[in-house]
């Protein structure tokens, strides 16, 4: 237990909670929320008094339905490594009325750019950006299936990267966007070889459009080889999408559009579906 008497050390959570006035469960909630920024030490949850003084400041947010800083409070559980308030985090904005769509773009997309942009700037390492990366990648898999919509399908989306493209999270969530508006999904993942990628294109007759997802700069020469890969074994249209690329340089490699998110690359799927 922490010296009350030494202002210098953190707090246990249940003196946390004490010193909240509410019960132990509810300042592990306030916890596993990401309201109450605490890590643990071994198998407690220990609380810095300047985060307890902060939090104490301002009533905490509501976590009925509504608005709520739901992505603030899941980028807390991502840079403290711990899955399981990270997913408590997803549940609890999807038991206020979120949708999984609503819980990929408002939540994990806001929080992986800040994880990125922290990361670029120093102030996190790599590995906490890894383990970042990991926890978002476990919560994509446990929204996946709830992606799937039935009824008419409106073409079949063959979804890959270029050979030098190591970045498969965003590609997952790509393809669960697609399936969600009711597109077939091949997704062929990262490192991808251009020739195997137009073998994948030319081995399926009911394949309606090409996506490649680029999240790293300076792929331009291995954008222009996958397009130029695909139109070597049939005449389809190509999408490139992503942060890595613009719209300049995906026209300019070959490409018939540009989307900067997947629900940019759906309307223009549809765009071409009608026009087909």
């Amino acid at each position: 237990m922490s010296d009350p008497q030494n202002e210098t050390d953190p707090l246990s959570l249940s003196e946390a909670a004490e010193i909240l006035g509410v019960h132990y469960m509810t300042a592990y909630r306030y916890v596993r929320l990401g309201m109450l920024p605490a890590t643990q030490q071994g198998r407690r949850w220990v609380v810095r008094r300047e985060d307890l003084v902060a939090f104490s400041a301002a009533p905490p947010a509501s976590t009925e339905r509504g608005d709520a800083d739901w992505d603030e409070r899941l980028l807390a559980r991502m840079l403290e490594a711990d899955m399981s308030g990270a997913w408590g985090v997803v549940e609890a904005a999807l038991a206020s009325g979120m949708t999984p769509i609503g819980a990929y773009e408002r939540l994990l997309v806001p929080a992986l750019r800040t994880v990125g942009d922290l990361w670029a700037a120093g102030d996190i390492g790599i590995a906490d950006e890894h383990a970042a990366s990991q926890i978002a990648a476990r919560i994509v898999a446990r929204l996946a299936p709830r992606m799937a919509r039935p009824g008419r399908r409106r073409g079949t989306v063959v979804l890959g990267s270029t050979q030098t493209e190591t970045h498969g999270l965003a590609l997952s969530m790509a393809a669960d966007l697609f399936r969600n508006a009711q597109f077939d999904v091949v997704d062929l993942g990262t490192n991808l070889p251009a020739e195997s990628l137009a073998a994948s294109v030319g081995a399926r007759a009911d394949v309606t459009v090409v996506a490649l997802s680029v999240t790293a700069p300076g792929q331009e020469a291995e954008i222009a080889r996958s397009i130029a890969a695909v139109r070597a074994v049939k005449d389809i249209k190509v999408v490139v999408g992503g942060r890595g690329t613009s719209e300049e340089e995906a026209l300019a490699a070959g490409a018939d559009g540009y989307a900067r998110t997947a629900q940019d690359a759906i309307l223009l799927f549809e765009e071409f579906r009608q026009k087909a």
